[in-house]
């Protein structure tokens, strides 16, 4: 397991390559051309390939998911770096995002406090991100099963308290429902095939309530899909 092992994974993963993020944010920025983009923990560099920028950097943990990006997008400008510590002067982007890394941090109002220092006055801050409900005890629960790196999904509502206190202005929040192909998601990171077994289980062990909640769909008695949810958050500094 790893990502610097995974990043081939990641890149032709149907949960990064595509989703409804991807095409609000297509939308959304049609008619907008930032100047410099930061992505901040990149992976493959889906998401900065999908915004509009003349000079896009890259960060990630991962120096793989760095060369996958350049290779795959010709993201070039990257550097290696937590998204606590980011490696640039003050406001000095026009743009910064995040996509679907943002649990994986240890100190999320750390990276937002970064975020919000390299961003120039009027500066963009895209998050998107796992989110869970208030009363949910288990999709945490699995997610770090599945990958020991996981530190927490939060709800929507302490997404925006956590930016808001940073400084940032909330200005668009959108729930969206994300369908994964089970055996592709459990199998991203390489597990061992008794450590698949335990991440299946635990699926199949859910209460009922949750089995539903997630929409979860099975096939010849094993889990075929499963639901979950995505905030995509549109942040400014002031």
């Amino acid at each position: 397991m790893g990502f610097d092992s995974s990043a081939a994974n990641y890149l032709n993963s149907s949960d990064h390559r595509t989703g409804s993020d991807l095409e609000f944010l297509a939308e959304r920025f049609t008619k907008v051309r930032f100047g410099r983009m930061l992505d901040v923990a990149c992976a493959a560099g889906h998401f900065a390939n999908a915004i509009p920028a003349d000079t896009k950097i890259i960060t990630d943990l991962s120096l793989n998911m760095l060369k996958k990006a350049d290779e795959a997008f010709g993201l070039s400008l990257g550097a290696v770096s937590a998204a606590e510590f980011l490696p640039f002067r003050d406001e000095s982007f026009d743009f910064a995002g995040c996509r679907i890394a943002m649990h994986h941090f240890r100190n999320p109002c750390m990276f937002m406090g970064e975020t919000f220092r390299i961003l120039k006055t009027g500066g963009t801050f895209v998050l998107i991100d796992s989110i869970v409900d208030a009363d949910d005890t288990h999709l945490n629960q699995i997610e770090v099963l599945r990958d020991e790196t996981h530190r927490k999904s939060h709800t929507a509502e302490n997404i925006i308290a956590m930016a808001e206190c940073e400084g940032f202005e909330a200005h668009e929040a959108v729930i969206l429902h994300k369908r994964h192909d089970f055996s592709e998601w459990a199998n991203r990171l390489n597990p061992s095939p008794e450590l698949f077994a335990k991440i299946e289980k635990a699926f199949f062990d859910l209460p009922a309530e949750y089995k539903q909640r997630y929409c979860i769909e099975t096939e010849n008695g094993r889990i075929k899909t499963y639901t979950d949810k995505k905030g995509l958050f549109i942040f400014q500094k002031p």
